[in-house]
């Protein structure tokens, strides 16, 4: 994945990102509570790049977001739908095993609270090719790839801005 989405080439290469727009089987986490109408038969979806392209094939694609200090943020993807770095790390290394934890979460949140029921194989149409087969990676190999992304991608500068604030 760092080596496609999250480049270190070009013009932004310090923010590991490509600033394009991919498919990445970000589950879907939109209620329909608040004043925002999401897309889709039950407004619980974000159809993403669809929305101003009106192209179909665009349908979940959303931007690369940088990693540079990515320690910093309190959540992850486009829709907050992971509040951890492990698991927006465990996302990326088996995108199918990850979505069927969070749809059974979301059908578990819907009977308690939210009218909330998408379908997890609608994510993964345009799935970019890197994530169609999943990542096996050692806990060791785990621990030091979130370590790398934590640590070695955080700017100290940053993060006293950020606690200072």
């Amino acid at each position: 994945m760092v080596s496609e989405c999250h480049k270190v080439s070009g013009e932004s290469n310090e923010m590991f990102s490509d600033f394009t727009q991919h498919v990445i089987g970000v589950p879907q986490d939109c209620s329909r509570s608040g004043n925002v109408t999401f897309d889709g038969p039950g407004q619980n979806e974000d159809f993403g790049l669809e929305q101003i392209t009106g192209n179909s094939s665009d349908r979940y694609k959303f931007r690369t977001s940088p990693i540079r200090n990515v320690a910093l943020q309190p959540a992850f993807f486009h829709n907050g739908s992971f509040t951890r770095l492990e698991d927006a790390v465990r996302h990326h290394l088996d995108v199918f095993t990850s979505a069927r934890k969070l749809t059974a979460r979301a059908s578990l949140v819907s009977i308690l609270i939210l009218p909330h029921q998408w379908d997890p194989l609608s994510v993964w149409r345009g799935l970019i090719p890197i994530l169609a087969t999943p990542i096996n990676l050692t806990d060791d190999q785990f621990r030091e790839l979130v370590d790398f992304v934590r640590n070695g991608l955080l700017d100290q500068r940053a993060k006293q801005r950020t606690c200072e604030s």
